[in-house]
């Protein structure tokens, strides 16, 4: 075969070589070309730095610069969006009320901190999820579809009984846009149980206050009217009534004091003058105030320091009388002939613990933790009888409080009851009384 007949074949193969590689290079540039546009997408789309331009000539090469200039305009939308979405994190986060911003859809995309500690929930169980699903209460979740369907801004009072029991108040905003589309709602909760708690404390009181002046006040009526129709003639009707309308006054009187007492206990505006006091001596005070009437009821009331003596207690002498005598009185009401009540005191670590125990009626499970509140009668027969204001154990609470101690009481009923308190104690041997 000569070198003529050759070369068609020659040339052929060179061609096809030409072809192969003008291919491979059009494949490595294009391939060059993709990787830089997804590169660059990439970053734009996650907020990184983008890449520096590729240099691509030709079509593909205006292309790659497009998608560059668009993926700038990507990554300076988005970091402005951040910008926009920390300074409203930093003005929501101080709020005392919580705030959760919804979108259009119904899913929650900004939540702060304090309707996370409202609700319980971190953000993670919050963002990203249906409304409904975080909120777990059906009237905030209608509120905000109610928002979101009519562009109205929609406000209620909700409760809450899970995962703890709230009064919240929740507006709920529609967002629009400058078109008056709806693009989701921002809700706002703002706890306002502390305020309808003191609402209601408010109410009961006036009310209880109303109900403690009507019966003593009636009675002053009644009598003074049977007084004024012929009763005088009868010295000894006359004298009756007059001891039981002194004794109805001087019950006014006790409540007025007792109401004073405890609203300027409240208010803080009493002045403890701490300084060592022997228990053994202040409750032997206390025994000896109470010893004829006592003995009337058939009751025993003694005194007695638990371990080693004596027991010195850093307190208000006057107001820790004040203290025991209201125990005491209230061991008196509940405690029928033949039983025992027992001032005692002892030193706890740093705390001098007093005690009063009865053997009286007890208290029922369901009374035991309200014993403290004011005008609270667990029997109001029996209470109103003795001539209690209802108040005296409200007092104890708020004087011991005072003092930085704590005040409970176990009790069963038919058994008795121990009521108990602590106080900051001292070293004896370094105190005089």
């Amino acid at each position: 075969m000569t070198l003529a007949s050759l070369e068609p074949w020659l040339f052929a193969g060179l061609f096809c070589l030409l072809l192969i590689a003008y291919g491979a290079y059009r494949e490595r540039r294009v391939n060059q070309v993709q990787k830089a546009l997804v590169d660059v997408l990439d970053a734009a789309t996650k907020g990184r730095e983008l890449p520096a331009r590729a240099v691509v000539d030709g079509r593909l090469g205006l292309l790659v610069s497009r998608v560059y200039d668009l993926a700038e305009l990507l990554r300076e939308a988005r970091e402005e969006t951040m910008q926009e979405r920390s300074k409203l994190e930093g003005i929501m986060e101080p709020l005392v009320s919580g705030v959760i911003v919804i979108d259009r859809a119904g899913r929650i995309v900004l939540v702060n901190a304090a309707v996370q500690r409202l609700l319980s929930l971190n953000e993670d169980d919050m963002v990203g999820r249906w409304h409904w699903e975080a909120g777990h209460h059906y009237g905030l979740a209608s509120l905000v579809d109610e928002a979101i369907a009519y562009g109205v801004v929609q406000k209620r009072e909700v409760q809450l009984h899970k995962p703890q029991e709230l009064t919240l108040e929740a507006h709920v905003t529609p967002i629009k846009q400058s078109n008056g589309a709806i693009a989701g709602a921002v809700v706002l909760l703002h706890d306002v149980s502390e305020w309808r708690r003191l609402e209601r404390m408010r109410s009961d009181f006036v009310a209880n206050v109303s109900h403690e002046l009507r019966t003593p006040i009636t009675a002053l009526k009644g009598f003074a009217e049977t007084l004024l129709d012929g009763a005088l003639q009868d010295q000894a009707t006359a004298r009756q009534f007059v001891q039981i309308m002194q004794d109805e006054a001087d019950r006014i009187g006790r409540l007025v004091e007792d109401l004073l007492d405890l609203s300027r206990i409240e208010a803080k505006q009493i002045d403890l003058h701490l300084a060592p006091v022997d228990a053994a001596w202040i409750m032997q005070r206390v025994v000896d105030t109470f010893s004829g009437q006592a003995a009337d009821a058939g009751v025993e009331l003694t005194q007695e320091v638990i371990g080693r003596t004596p027991v010195i207690a850093l307190a208000d002498s006057d107001r820790l009388r004040q203290v025991l005598i209201n125990l005491v009185n209230n061991a008196l009401q509940f405690t029928p002939a033949g039983g025992r009540i027992t001032l005692s005191a002892e030193r706890k670590g740093d705390r001098i613990v007093f005690a009063v125990q009865d053997s009286g009626v007890g208290i029922p499970p369901a009374d035991v933790q309200r014993v403290f509140e004011r005008f609270y009668r667990v029997d109001k027969t029996r209470s109103r009888q003795s001539g209690g204001t209802g108040l005296g154990l409200a007092i104890v609470k708020h004087l011991v409080e005072a003092h930085g101690g704590h005040v409970g009481v176990f009790s069963e009923v038919g058994q008795g009851s121990r009521f108990f308190f602590d106080v900051a104690g001292v070293e004896a041997e370094n105190e005089e009384v």
